[in-house]
């Protein structure tokens, strides 16, 4: 991965030429993001909206040949959010950039894509009839539009996530060795911006239950927190790699519960400071 970051930044025509092919080839949007966000955060505006033009018309291809707008709201969203955490340099305001953008596209893809939204409305419910059991099917209930729209918006918001947090480790990797590491290990969600998120997701989820997958997006970054923090005491600590292994190992097996104690853990932590106060012992 390193590697296709380093051909990247050769110059323009590389990085151009590795978001235009990530975005052809929709498996690998992320990494099409990535490298957005990796230019915006290393090089000028010039480069930064050149590159993202080049990847948003082959994004905006995709969406009038196939109607998905995924890819055009991702590189938006990771674009989006790594112009703030280089002006800012706040992982807790790129975070909530991130969310701020995944709400906006779903309400954009609502209106614009409403005819893809009808047609995938129309495929998941024939999934889950043909494929769930009937007693599970039955708790899903008949999905809408409004669930639909908010869901590949939080598909959205994840892979700008996990693109900035890519983009971030690549401009590390080849410019500031370490520099993720510690950054990353500082991750804290500050407790006006935790008790805003709470929040937003609590009014969003009280507008019923076709709005459970927008209120999940207000999760996202007590997620993001949850996982800085382990890794950041594990580093206190020194215990190596392995508890980290065992974390993601235990987050594939059993991810709700694995994620449910992350945002419980980060939203702690945005009140008690975990690491500040283990910092302190450790002195």
């Amino acid at each position: 991965m390193r590697a296709l970051a380093e051909f990247a930044m050769r110059g323009r025509a590389q990085a151009i030429g590795v978001a235009v092919l990530g975005i052809v080839l929709s498996v690998f949007v992320w990494i099409s993001a990535g490298v957005v966000g990796l230019v915006v955060l290393r090089r000028g505006a010039l480069d930064a909206f050149i590159v993202l033009g080049w990847a948003l018309l082959a994004a905006i291809g995709i969406w009038l040949w196939q109607g998905d707008p995924g890819p055009v709201t991702a590189l938006i969203a990771t674009a989006i959010a790594a112009y703030v955490l280089r002006w800012s340099r706040s992982w807790p305001l790129a975070l909530i950039a991130i969310v701020i953008t995944g709400l906006m596209s779903g309400f954009v893809v609502s209106l614009v894509g409403a005819e893809f939204v009808t047609l995938l409305v129309l495929k998941l419910n024939q999934f889950i009839a043909e494929n769930i059991p009937a007693e599970q099917a039955a708790v899903l209930g008949q999905l809408n539009a409004v669930q639909v729209s908010g869901l590949l918006a939080l598909r959205s918001t994840c892979l700008a996530v996990i693109a900035l947090l890519m983009a971030r480790w690549w401009q590390a990797a080849l410019y500031n060795p370490g520099g993720f590491r510690d950054e990353f290990h500082r991750l804290r969600l500050p407790l006006p911006l935790a008790a805003g998120l709470i929040a937003g997701g609590a009014l969003t989820a009280l507008l019923g239950e076709d709005y459970q997958w927008w209120s999940i997006m207000f999760a996202l970054p007590f997620v993001v927190s949850g996982f800085a923090l382990i890794h950041g005491m594990v580093g206190i600590k020194g215990w190596g790699r392995g508890p980290l292994i065992a974390l993601y190992l235990a987050w594939i097996v059993l991810w709700e519960v694995v994620t449910a104690t992350l945002l419980l853990l980060a939203l702690i932590d945005s009140w008690w400071d975990f690491r500040e106060r283990l910092r302190a012992r450790s002195q």
